[in-house]
């Protein structure tokens, strides 16, 4: 009973931590993409917060595209392109004309900027939750030890 009562806390720790890690991850995505565009595009405040409202939501889609159709290369291509140009459409509204220019030809390398991270930020995450799997038989055999009953001795009042 006490292996199923263990296994099931670490089952619910392992997925309550992957469900807070893709938000995690989205917003240091989206905090990493929009930092390089703010600093190569010398957006102003307000175009700077608008950039980071713009990219979050687009990475939030991009991190539920890459979850849903992770064994589906060719279907994950297409809807981050999909929300790529989503975002291109957005920023027309939202950077100067040179700004969107210089955006424009960069765009490619701001993709490809954004999918190193992700896949960097993955790397990292699949390395932390091997270190929550057993390693080995021994590690996977391993037990806590038995806790002693607590003893109460009653103690005699002499009055």
């Amino acid at each position: 009973m006490k292996r199923f009562v263990y296994t099931l806390a670490l089952v619910l720790f392992v997925s309550i931590a992957s469900f807070a890690q893709s938000g995690t991850t989205a917003e240091q995505r989206a905090k990493n993409l929009s930092d390089k565009m703010i600093r190569e595009l010398q957006l102003n405040n307000y175009q700077s917060r608008k950039i980071r409202e713009i990219n979050l939501k687009n990475a939030l889609k991009m991190v539920d595209f890459e979850t849903k159709y992770a064994n589906n290369p060719a279907e994950l291509e297409k809807c981050i392109n999909g929300v790529c140009k989503e975002r291109d459409k957005e920023l027309v509204n939202l950077l100067s004309t040179a700004q969107y220019s210089q955006y424009y030809s960069a765009r490619k390398s701001f993709n490809t900027y954004d999918r190193e991270y992700a896949l960097k930020m993955q790397k990292e995450n699949a390395r932390v939750a091997k270190t929550l799997v057993a390693q080995d038989k021994a590690d996977a055999k391993r037990t806590f030890p038995q806790t002693a009953p607590a003893v109460i001795k009653e103690t005699s009042t002499n009055k």
